[in-house]
């Protein structure tokens, strides 16, 4: 899986990645051929892309996923901790929804067996009420001095009785232990929120980072050395590079 992760990943950065290019001419000037023939010197073209890092394209990578936008950018030393930041909170994530389910689902059965309970396609709100209610005769008649007619509960699939209030206490416990380590699991997503934010931003820089670096190094540059082949006596070769 992992494996297959980077192969996407690298696909990705190569299908949408801007290049730029660079300009390179070597002229081929002071030589005269061995023969003492009149020779129109060489002149020798070549194209080799220097590649510009998208910033838009490193913002959305971390933003999918964090630490590729910063791998992308070629900055991967600081990439590499949002990334297992990611995947600790994931795995926390995943651990605390399981956790609360178990106790969801402990609860549910306990009320069960001691109350008559039927959790079937019932909404939490249904967990609440069993919980701070002993029947649902309490139930509905609390909702009836509230003038709550809309909220009773008059089919029998909606019935229960606890066998004793100590039962319903230890219920309505496990039900708001359950709701609160759903609650830190939303904490969870929040982080990986920011952690993703954070990463974005660190691509970004990065990038902004490489994009200046080719920049300052994109200029002509003339370059004189000594050459010499089968065709030509010894000469000078003047190599003129611009990038851009």
């Amino acid at each position: 899986m992992k494996k297959l992760l980077v192969v996407c990943l690298g696909l990705l950065i190569f299908i949408v990645e801007g290049r730029a290019q660079s300009r390179v001419q070597s002229v081929i000037v002071s030589q005269q051929p061995a023969d003492g023939r009149k020779v129109t010197p060489d002149i020798l073209q070549t194209s080799q892309p220097i590649p510009f890092k998208s910033v838009t394209l490193a913002v959305t990578l971390s933003a999918i996923l964090p630490g590729a936008g910063e791998l992308y950018a070629g900055n991967f030393e600081s990439g590499k901790y949002a990334l297992i930041a990611e995947a600790a909170l994931w795995v926390t994530y995943a651990a605390l929804y399981t956790h609360g389910n178990w106790i969801k689902q402990d609860a549910r059965l306990f009320a069960t067996e001691h109350a008559g309970a039927n959790f079937t396609s019932k909404a939490d709100q249904f967990d609440v009420d069993v919980g701070n209610y002993l029947s649902v005769d309490d139930y509905n008649q609390a909702k009836l001095r509230n003038r709550q007619e809309n909220l009773l509960y008059t089919d029998p699939s909606f019935s229960w009785k606890w066998d004793s209030d100590a039962d319903r206490g230890s219920f309505k416990s496990s039900r708001i232990r359950s709701d609160e380590v759903f609650q830190n699991s939303k904490f969870v997503i929040a982080a990986a929120v920011v952690n993703r934010i954070f990463s974005a931003f660190s691509a970004g820089r990065a990038t902004a980072a490489y994009n200046r670096k080719i920049l300052i190094e994109g200029a002509w540059n003339l370059d004189a050395h000594p050459t010499s082949s089968l065709r030509f006596a010894d000469g000078v070769c003047l190599d003129f590079t611009y990038t851009f």
